[in-house]
């Protein structure tokens, strides 16, 4: 048995995509390694919050709130094999499942429902060509903006005072969620700092009764030049799904277009980062894509229609040490309206926080987070605390 060095979100959501879009302090996995070459390797974090917050509800009322749970990120358990180089080919296949530690407060002891989320089972071959991935894994869409995000290691917004599960981070106040999905994907080599990955998706349908027959398309393009004391990324995301609604609580039927694009940079220099991302499209939903009908599309008696969708964030921070990280940041994500006449929803999220790294594999976090948000109904200030323990 031997350590290795991965960055900490490889250790925990192991992609190698995923990895190199975070730049985070090493962590070590542990390997083990056979006479044949195969190398398997297990690695993961855990983290726990408590969290003060005070609700504003839309619909009338408030409440104070004192709550133990995630942050944006449960706990991930990633188990990963690495082929030998046979023929100019590598493999490598993962699976990560992400279990909770907390749970609504009204079912005490019992969390109720799945409390295990498999969101990795996939394989990758590369060689000289570049790499195909098979299986489920992290979105291209939005992709970056959810992993540039300072959140990602903290709590972000609340969707309420008394939920279990994780906070949402900027996931409706920024950008839309990527989700783990189903898909085959081609990425290019690396020319010069740039690569473009490719892929067909498992496409997603509403909750209206509806066909799709064809894929869902996701495509992101990634530019990465290093300069001394610093290094500049840039990225650019597609998306693209169409869905024909056979029947609707209102009567209408017609076809769906979901369709967006993303963009978005990254500037380091010495221990100052600044990250901008911005997105558009339609039918994407406020908080998570194709979340159904009434959200990201809705169907009248005589037609159906897609709501338009914008949004993005803006974050700048500074690195002291190398190891604690002070950030400030602002994002919106915003929806008008659609066939139903449904109203324009917003969400703008404050977030200003500290990430410390005490040694490899113990980080601790505080953040206060504030929100406006009229597709959760709510505004609220939150103040949490919490700590990840990552092996």
């Amino acid at each position: 048995m031997k350590l290795i060095k991965r960055t900490k979100l490889a250790a925990a959501i192991g992609t190698a995509a995923l990895a190199g879009a975070l730049c985070a302090p090493a962590n070590a996995a542990i390997v083990l390694g056979g006479d044949n070459g195969w190398e398997v390797s297990y690695g993961g974090f855990i983290n726990l919050f408590y969290t003060q917050s005070d609700f504003d509800f839309y619909a009338g009322g408030s409440e104070d709130s004192s709550h133990l749970n995630e942050g944006l990120l449960p706990a991930f358990h990633t188990l990963t094999a690495k082929s030998p180089e046979i023929g100019g080919l590598k493999g490598t296949a993962q699976i990560t499942f992400a279990p909770d530690s907390s749970g609504a407060k009204n079912k005490r002891l019992n969390k109720g429902g799945a409390e295990i989320d498999m969101r990795e089972v996939f394989f990758n071959v590369s060689g000289d060509f570049g790499t195909i991935s098979a299986g489920r894994t992290l979105s291209l869409f939005q992709r970056q903006a959810i992993l540039k995000d300072m959140t990602l290691f903290g709590m972000g917004a609340l969707a309420g005072p008394d939920g279990g599960g994780t906070g949402l981070g900027r996931i409706g106040f920024g950008y839309v969620y990527p989700d783990f999905r189903t898909r085959f994907t081609y990425k290019t080599p690396d020319i010069n700092g740039f690569n473009l990955e490719l892929g067909i998706f498992d496409p997603q349908e509403g909750a209206s009764a509806s066909e799709t027959d064809t894929p869902q398309f996701q495509a992101e393009a990634n530019y990465t030049h290093g300069f001394e004391g610093g290094s500049f990324s840039a990225w650019f995301g597609l998306l693209w799904q169409e869905q024909e609604i056979t029947a609707s609580p209102a009567g209408g039927t017609g076809d769906i277009e979901s369709f967006g694009w993303n963009i978005g940079a990254d500037l380091k220099f010495g221990g100052f980062n600044v990250v901008g991302s911005y997105y558009d499209g339609e039918a994407l939903g406020a908080l998570l894509f194709a979340l159904g009908g009434g959200d990201a599309w809705a169907c009248s008696a005589t037609n159906c229609d897609e709501a338009d969708n914008d949004g993005g964030y803006i974050q700048g921070s500074y690195t002291f040490n190398g190891k604690t990280k002070v950030g400030i940041s602002w994002g919106f994500s915003a929806q008008d309206d659609n066939a139903a006449g449904a109203p324009d929803v917003d969400g703008e999220l404050w977030t200003v926080g500290v990430y410390h790294d005490v040694n490899s594999w113990l980080k601790v976090v505080a953040e206060y987070n504030e929100h406006k948000s009229d597709f959760l109904g709510n505004e609220a200030e939150s103040f949490s605390v919490g700590a990840f323990i990552l092996w």
